[in-house]
């Protein structure tokens, strides 16, 4: 699939510019899941579950489009 280079602001991923997959008509979608896992150091034996984010895309900003952090996702989503 094709992707455009979009910038990504708040949350984890702020001030980064990524790949993001247009669709089979070349659109970027309105919203973006991003998920982020690790393994932590400490005494838990396990890494924690991955976390997800999402991202909304910005009204008028295409140069480069450009998408806004809205929260993470509850982990039952």
């Amino acid at each position: 699939m094709p992707a455009v280079e979009a910038w990504l602001l708040g949350g984890p991923a702020d001030g980064r510019i990524t790949s993001i997959e247009v669709d089979e008509n070349g659109f970027l979608p309105q919203l973006l899941i991003l998920p982020q896992s690790g393994a932590y150091l400490g005494i838990r034996e396990h890494p924690s579950p991955p976390a997800q984010y999402r991202y909304v895309r910005c009204d008028g900003e295409d140069d480069p489009p450009t998408f806004q952090y809205d929260g993470p996702l509850p982990h039952d989503e």
